[in-house]
C-alpha cells in the first residue's frame, strides 16, 4: 500500500519568468513559517551591498544572461579609452561614463546601451601602466568623430594622438562572438585583474534599465504539479546538455533554475495545452 507524502498537496508559488531566449523557475512557500523579526532580518543581510574588488564567477554569469537574452538589440559595438595620464580611481571612470552616456542619450533620443569594464594589458607590459577602458554595445551606430570629441573633453584629453585613437565603433558582424568576448573572452585574458595602485574599482558592467524583455507567469498549484512542471523543463534540459558535450548538471537547491533556450519549449507547451 502506498503512503502519501505529507506535503504533497501542500500550495506553492510557481513562478516562470521567460526571457526572450532563456526561462527561469521558482517555487516559493507559500507559508515561510518566519516571524517578523527573522524575515527583516533577512531582509537586511539580502539589503547590504559589499564592496567590489573583483569580476566574480557570479557577476560573469549574470552578465552572460542579460546579453543572451537581448542579443537582437546589439548592432554595434564600441570602445573609449584613457590617454597616458589615466585615473586610478574607479570613481572617476563612474563619473566619466556616466557623462558619456547622458551626452549619447542627448545626441541619439532612445539609444539603448550596455558597457563593460576593462584594464588595458599591453600598457603594463610596455611599462605605461594599466589604463581602464570601456566597451560598449548600441542598438545603433554612434558618429565616431562626434565620440571622439566627446570624450576627450569628457577627461580632459587635448592629447591629439589619443583624440584619434582613444575610441573605436564598429558594426557587429556576429553577435554571438562578440557576446563570448564581452563575457568570457576578456575576463580569461586578464583585461579584469584590477591593477594594485587602482582604488575603488566598482562593478565592471552595466546596462540601461528596461531594455530587458521578460513575460512572467505565476500558478498557485499543489507541490506534486509544481514538481511534475519542473521535472519536464529539467529532463528537457539535461537532453540539451548532452547534445552539447555536457553531462553533469545539477539544477542547485529544489527551488528554482534557470533553463538555457528554454523558450522555445516553454512555447511549445503553451500552444500544446491552449
Amino acid at each position: 500500500m502506498s503512503v502519501d507524502h505529507p506535503f504533497i498537496d501542500t500550495e506553492v508559488s510557481l513562478t516562470c519568468e521567460v526571457y526572450r531566449n532563456d526561462v527561469r523557475y521558482r517555487v516559493n512557500s507559500l507559508d515561510s513559517g518566519w516571524g517578523k523579526a527573522e524575515s527583516d532580518k533577512l531582509k537586511n543581510k539580502l539589503g547590504k551591498r559589499w564592496r567590489i574588488a573583483c569580476y566574480s564567477e557570479k557577476s560573469k554569469k549574470r552578465y552572460k544572461f542579460l546579453l543572451r537574452n537581448t542579443k537582437n538589440i546589439w548592432t554595434h559595438e564600441m570602445e573609449v579609452g584613457y590617454p597616458a595620464d589615466y585615473p586610478r580611481d574607479g570613481r572617476k571612470v563612474k563619473r566619466d561614463r556616466k557623462l558619456l552616456v547622458e551626452a549619447m542619450e542627448r545626441k541619439y533620443p532612445g539609444i539603448k546601451w550596455t558597457w563593460r569594464l576593462g584594464f588595458q594589458q599591453e600598457r603594463g607590459k610596455k611599462g605605461l601602466g594599466y589604463a581602464p577602458h570601456l566597451h560598449f554595445l548600441t542598438d545603433r551606430f554612434v558618429d565616431f568623430k562626434w565620440l571622439a570629441r566627446t570624450w576627450a573633453r569628457i577627461v580632459g584629453s587635448s592629447d591629439v594622438n589619443h583624440i584619434k585613437a582613444g575610441t573605436h565603433i564598429d558594426k557587429i558582424r556576429n553577435v554571438g562572438k562578440m557576446i563570448n568576448y564581452m563575457v568570457n573572452y576578456m575576463a580569461d585574458d586578464k583585461e579584469t585583474d584590477v591593477p594594485p595602485e587602482f582604488e575603488n574599482v566598482g562593478r565592471f558592467w552595466g546596462v540601461k534599465r528596461g531594455i530587458v524583455e521578460v513575460e512572467i507567469f505565476q500558478k498557485i498549484l499543489p507541490v506534486r504539479l509544481a514538481g511534475r512542471s519542473m521535472r519536464l523543463f529539467r529532463r528537457w534540459y539535461r537532453a540539451k546538455l548532452r547534445s552539447w558535450g555536457i553531462y553533469k548538471w545539477k539544477p542547485g537547491d529544489n527551488v528554482g533554475f534557470t533553463v538555457i533556450d528554454g523558450r522555445r519549449l516553454f512555447d511549445f507547451l503553451q500552444e500544446l495545452y491552449l
